[in-house]
């Protein structure tokens, strides 16, 4: 059938689909790959096309390191010096990575978005307070997948500080289930550039209460990982929060 459309009207009907499923169509015939590719549908451009290098935060230092290969060609550069406070990465999702400042007013924190391949950055606004008293209001993750959009989103998946909280817990909140039936997050959308409630219901029994799910948890395991439009997020006491 692609023999019989012309060029043009090949090129209109290609620029209808999801930039999923455009990437899927450059594998058709080597006629629609060069369509999109010469029209630059897809924005290859900004997509690292190698592994430029890797952030790691060591637990003596006070900032993230960057470690790249010695290379002659075009790099993309560790040195995030161009955001009005020095950061330390927090996450990252394909490409994009997630960074925090401390700022003057003691236990608050400024995030940022970045996307060292372009230096474009986003200031998040402040992250709205949880319901409950004793959750931690740092654990923010990042959800971009350029395939299907160049827009991202940054969860905050509240969690129990143990550091501030070690005595007893009032007993009505001691035996609140974890996570809740209808577990309410606060979500940041590029699309929005606000926070927004968005709430999920859980498939299947809570991970425990509010009394199991505050002990002692190293904060450096709080990770997640997005995958497939899933974003998989590492909590208290070792369970998988989807």
């Amino acid at each position: 059938m692609a023999k019989l459309l012309p060029d043009d009207v090949l090129t209109i009907i290609l620029r209808c689909p999801a930039p999923h499923d455009l990437a899927m169509s450059r594998c058709v015939c080597k006629l629609w790959c060069t369509i999109i590719d010469t029209h630059r549908m897809l924005r290859v451009d900004l997509l690292p096309h190698s592994v430029g290098g890797i952030f790691i935060n060591f637990h003596d230092l006070g900032l993230s390191e960057f470690f790249a290969r010695p290379s002659t060609g075009p790099t993309i550069s560790g040195n995030i010096n161009y955001l009005p406070l020095t950061s330390i990465v927090r996450g990252h999702c394909n490409g994009l990575l997630l960074l925090y400042s401390h700022i003057s007013r003691p236990g608050m924190k400024q995030f940022y978005v970045v996307n060292p391949a372009t230096r474009q950055w986003v200031q998040l606004p402040p992250p709205p307070r949880p319901d409950i008293g004793i959750m931690h209001l740092d654990n923010l993750y990042l959800a971009f997948d350029p395939t299907l959009s160049s827009h991202f989103e940054v969860f905050q998946i509240p969690y129990v500080d143990v550091f501030r909280h070690r005595s007893e817990l009032n007993p009505a909140i001691e035996g609140i289930e974890w996570p809740p039936s209808t577990c309410v997050l606060h979500v940041f959308s590029t699309r929005t550039r606000q926070w927004e409630e968005r709430s999920f219901v859980r498939e299947g029994e809570a991970a425990g209460s509010l009394a199991i799910i505050r002990r002692d948890f190293p904060n450096f395991l709080h990770n997640a990982v997005y995958c497939r439009g899933v974003l998989y997020v590492r909590c208290q006491t070792n369970f998988v929060m989807r």
